[in-house]
């Protein structure tokens, strides 16, 4: 039953998400073809288009999650959706995956997106800012950076989902756009607040150097307070520290707690509008 409703719902986000990865490659071609013909107002436009692009792909993919959960549980589908032979957690589970996999779509999308801007505009001061930035560590920084984004997506999609279903309990269902709006701020800032204590305080980390990436067992804020010429240094700054990973194990536990919590709330104090 599960992938039933899996397939469902993906093929719901196909209907409109992948038409923004293909204006993103679209775009790209023009530009490569204005820039071939150098015709520079024709390389703008397409620069322009592949950033709209790149924002909408988000923006919809946003709107999919949202949308998804809330009419398949509380709003026209959710009276079908509460009959239907099977647990709660497969429901709340099929739209967690389905959700996860089209937001890491649409941030590949963005990310190429990126990439493709740059390779329009061969834009060489951004490489020496990076270089004097970071050094060589800016690929295992980036690489870093990608794996906690991807974590924090499950955290992301546990905000929504339990501020959707919070807002549909019985206190709170007549203004519950409004509500589900206030409880995920609340839930994002929360979750924020959790994560930077993890990252500041939990004493493990890595630290990035020249020589490579390397596994530290010592807290982000001690390696910031020992590094006293850390804003002078003419090394690259972020191969002093160490950079606190637990941030991304907060973030998954923060995900899977709420999204229990989500659950355990339509197991017993939701209603349909």
């Amino acid at each position: 039953m599960l992938g039933k409703l899996l397939k469902y719902d993906m093929k719901a986000g196909a209907r409109m998400i992948p038409v923004t990865y293909l204006a993103i490659a679209a775009f790209y071609l023009l530009g490569l073809i204005a820039k071939g013909l150098h015709i520079n107002q024709l390389l703008a436009t397409a620069t322009f288009l592949i950033v709209i692009a790149g924002i909408a792909a988000g923006i919809l993919t946003l709107i999919y999650v949202i949308l998804r959960f809330h009419k398949g549980l509380f709003g026209a589908e959710g009276y079908m959706t509460q009959t239907l032979p099977v647990g709660k957690g497969q429901i709340v589970l099929s739209k967690v995956i389905a959700s996860y996999v089209w937001m890491v779509l649409s941030v590949v999308a963005a990310i190429l997106a990126f990439f493709a801007l740059i390779h329009l505009h061969d834009v060489k001061e951004l490489n020496k800012l990076i270089s004097y930035i970071f050094g060589s560590s800016f690929t295992p920084l980036v690489v870093f950076a990608v794996s906690t984004g991807f974590v924090q997506l499950i955290a992301y999609i546990g905000e929504l989902y339990f501020a959707i279903t919070l807002a549909n309990t019985r206190p709170f269902i007549r203004n519950n756009v409004l509500f589900s709006v206030v409880f995920f701020f609340v839930a994002n800032f929360v979750v924020g607040l959790l994560e930077i204590a993890a990252m500041l305080f939990i004493p493990i980390g890595i630290r990035i150097t020249e020589s490579g990436v390397s596994l530290t067992f010592e807290t982000m804020i001690g390696s910031l307070f020992e590094s006293g010429n850390f804003f002078n240094s003419t090394q690259a700054p972020l191969s002093e520290i160490s950079i606190g990973i637990a941030s991304g194990f907060a973030d998954l536990a923060a995900g899977i707690g709420l999204l229990l919590l989500a659950c355990w709330l339509l197991m017993r104090k939701t209603s349909v509008k």
